[in-house]
């Protein structure tokens, strides 16, 4: 099984926030820029990429975050066949 994390990407132009957003969900990178862009000029969509980019960890931390994913499924699925 293959595990993903929400991560900010490495190749941003910014921050990589938007484009780790649509590598995680399978979204149009362009798409998801334009309707920042739109929801930027009603006034929230800037609030809304800052708690985003707060919020999801860098690209460094993608490691550590893979790997407590995997151990966390590896238990989830150790106390299941148990029962």
């Amino acid at each position: 099984m293959e595990h993903r994390v929400l991560t900010r990407s490495k190749h941003g132009l910014v921050s990589g926030t938007l484009r780790g957003m649509a590598n995680y969900y399978h979204l149009n990178l362009n798409g998801l820029q334009l309707v920042f862009l739109i929801a930027a000029l009603f006034g929230f969509g800037l609030v809304i990429y800052l708690v985003l980019w707060m919020s999801i960890p860098a690209y460094s931390k993608r490691q550590t975050l893979l790997q407590a994913a995997q151990a966390s499924y590896q238990k989830a699925v150790g106390s299941y066949s148990q029962h």
